[in-house]
């Protein structure tokens, strides 16, 4: 069974298993009683050429990935016993450490200009590029500082407290600056007061109400996951900083971000039609196996107990729909096209089964291809000596069906059908289309 350009192991291969084109011819080899088949393209045709850049394509999107994914494990092993500087994988490579989660390293850093600052007793105000207009109340006991955002639009503050730090930092414990852990979750009485019943008189400041000194506050205090923000605020610039815990790399976190281009490149390899369809015909075990180049037992198929006097040739012809969809410019549109050759079928333990369509070239039987084929195979060809054109098995007045040669079938009568039937049928499968439709 096939879907798309895949094939699903351990179920049997589409009917036919080889479509040869007007432009295809049919490679043999010979080896040990052993014939194998498959389909030889023109290296100059552009459906050669669209495949080989497939495959370049797929291949260098999974080995250059590879190549580096190697080359960072192979620097991850070299560098394991030697001593490192912390935070190595930060750009900035400083960092912050404390007794109970180790080092945090500073991730990133925002600042932001601030202008027409102004302070009153416990009030500061300023414009900056991110919050636009921001005005503050703030309350300090301790080290704890309650900073409270006036939102004016509501009437109403949005407090937080922080740790105020000078040139070091008070504790050394991690937790000492969470909501959390350590700190205190008091506020002064004023945090559920309206502002608009405090008179504020602000004035310019080029000083900045908490001078060269940082608010400290855990964001996360999940272990592994721990976050700390940083500000400052000063008269000309309002600064952000966050801390994370250090990163210790291993294997899965060097290659991973190389999986995604490695499936791509992978799904495009196998998609190129690189790996091309053959049939290996073996009479004395009378077998035929069909698998795939540059692949596994996975895309083995067996026919066995194949009767190989009983191959058979019959005319088949069918249309394909072709949809093609539109732009902004053109609208969708649908066309089709006629296919008419042989389908050979061999005859085995469980029925038959399509090995071939060998369609026309230019409106005629291709009998060279088919005579080149029974004689590698060492089969007499089923062809009538009378016409060479048009094999015995099908002179009849009977109108042909039209249909795609497509599933496998037992070896059961099929009833003759007229030519009205035929001809509803073959207006049933232009409008509805079939398994051709996605070729």
């Amino acid at each position: 069974m096939q879907v798309g350009g895949f094939l699903i192991p351990f179920t049997k291969p589409a009917s036919p298993v080889m479509w040869v084109r007007p432009y295809q011819d049919l490679s043999f080899e010979s080896n040990g009683g052993k014939v194998t088949i498959k389909p030889s393209n023109d290296r100059s045709s552009i459906e050669s050429i669209g495949r080989i850049f497939k495959i370049l394509l797929g291949f260098s999107l999974i080995a250059v990935p590879l190549f580096l994914a190697s080359e960072n494990v192979l620097v991850m092993a070299l560098d394991s016993d030697q001593e490192k500087e912390p935070c190595n994988f930060f750009d900035s490579g400083e960092y912050i450490e404390f007794d109970d989660v180790g080092i945090l390293c500073l991730g990133y850093n925002e600042r932001h200009s601030a202008k027409s600052f102004e302070i009153a007793d416990e009030h500061f105000r300023f414009e900056s590029d991110w919050g636009g207009s921001e005005e503050y109340r703030w309350a300090q006991a301790g080290d704890v500082v309650t900073l409270c955002i006036v939102d004016s639009a509501y009437d109403e503050y949005s407090c937080e407290n922080r740790i105020r730090v000078q040139d070091s930092l008070p504790n050394q414990n991690f937790s000492y600056y969470s909501i959390y852990g350590e700190m205190t979750r008091e506020m002064p009485s004023w945090v559920n007061d309206r502002p608009s019943s405090v008179a504020v008189e602000y004035q310019s400041s080029m000083v900045g109400p908490f001078g060269d000194d940082r608010l400290i506050m855990s964001l996360n205090d999940e272990t592994g996951w721990e976050e700390l923000q940083v500000r400052s605020y000063n008269a000309d610039i309002f600064e952000m900083s966050h801390y994370y815990p250090e990163m210790q790399r291993g294997l899965i976190e060097t290659i991973f971000p190389y999986i995604l281009p490695i499936v791509i490149g992978t799904f495009i390899l196998l998609s190129s039609g690189f790996r091309v369809p053959l049939l290996e015909f073996d009479q004395q075990q009378s077998k035929i196996q069909r698998r795939l180049t540059f692949s596994t037992s996975l895309s083995r198929y067996d026919w066995n107990n194949v009767d190989f006097q009983k191959f058979t040739l019959h005319e088949h012809s069918f249309t394909v729909t072709h949809h093609h969809s539109g732009d902004e410019h053109t609208s969708s549109s649908t066309s089709y096209s006629h296919h008419s050759g042989l389908n050979l079928t061999c005859t085995y333990e469980e029925g038959t089964h399509v090995l071939f369509f060998i369609e026309d070239k230019d409106s005629r039987t291709r009998t060279d291809l088919i005579e080149r084929l029974f004689d590698a195979i060492g089969v007499e060809p089923p062809l009538n000596p009378s016409s060479s054109q048009i094999p015995s098995a099908v002179q009849t007045s009977s109108p042909i069906e039209i249909q795609p040669p497509l599933d496998s079938h037992t070896q059961t009568q099929q009833k003759e059908e007229t030519s009205l039937q035929d001809d509803l049928e073959l207006s049933r499968e232009q409008a509805e289309g079939g398994f051709w439709d996605k070729v």
